[in-house]
């Protein structure tokens, strides 16, 4: 999941004519972090911002013609879980996850049990650095304000926060192996930190988090082959810079 900016690149008629009587000025910026908004925005531009960003926070911008975004989402793959203060130190918030509940029937199989339905009853594992920014025009005709929308960055609050750790634990077994294999990065987890860190580890989710490494040039993938960047380095570092010593310890950072 990713952080989305929104940036003011012009205006469709001449402002002064026709001011923005928001006063938006080129180089303004929207920004969602996953859990709240920061900047100023302008009323008749809710809608329009909450449609955009609500599709590249799941996407990336990865999304093509006829796809849903939020199939991107990776909690498709999560198990069920309870909040427990005591897991905070390993996903940031606190979930356990449960992957037995017998009195309900739910079972959790990695790789087979979803959270729930897609949208559309599909999931797609995105691939590629490929991505799209979205266009908005204001709708006042006498100014016409545009904007530039794209995903900047993971997001890093709110629920996004325990798949930003995991992509960055899985981040940091790729800089300790480099041109480790997709599909051999869970090896390099136990098994009680496969199961018992929320979202609980499989091949899908792990593909689905290393996809945004990828799109956000954290790493290269080539061959199904995972090498991390200087700018995936530049992240690591500051994450590891982020976390207490309980954090560090927990995550094995």
């Amino acid at each position: 999941m990713f952080k989305v900016k929104a940036t003011v690149t012009g205006f469709g008629k001449d402002e002064t004519k026709g001011p923005c009587h928001f006063r938006y000025k080129v180089g303004d910026e929207v920004i969602y972090d996953g859990e709240s908004m920061t900047g100023r925005i302008c009323p008749n531009m809710m809608s329009a911002f909450s449609q955009a960003f609500q599709a590249l926070f799941a996407s990336g911008g990865r999304h093509k013609e006829g796809e849903v975004a939020g199939s991107y989402y990776p909690f498709w793959h999560s198990p069920q879980s309870v909040f427990d203060p005591a897991y905070t130190k390993y996903d940031g918030v606190g979930f356990r996850p449960t992957l037995e509940r017998p009195e309900e029937g739910y079972k959790f199989i990695a790789d087979e049990t979803l959270f729930d339905n897609p949208p559309g009853g599909k999931f797609i594992i995105g691939k590629g650095k490929e991505k799209r920014e979205l266009s908005l025009v204001c709708g006042d005709n006498h100014t016409r304000v545009q904007f530039k929308v794209e995903a900047f960055d993971l997001a890093d609050r709110g629920d996004a926060l325990p798949y930003y750790r995991r992509a960055m634990s899985i981040l940091n077994r790729a800089a300790q192996k480099p041109g480790i294999a997709v599909n051999k990065i869970l090896s390099e987890f136990t098994r009680d930190e496969i199961d018992n860190i929320y979202p609980s580890l499989g091949q899908r989710i792990v593909a689905i988090l290393v996809g945004e490494l990828e799109v956000m040039d954290y790493v290269d993938v080539k061959d199904g082959a995972v090498t991390i960047t200087e700018k995936g380095r530049k992240k690591l570092k500051s994450f590891k810079a982020s976390l207490t010593t309980e954090e560090k310890k927990a995550l094995k950072i």
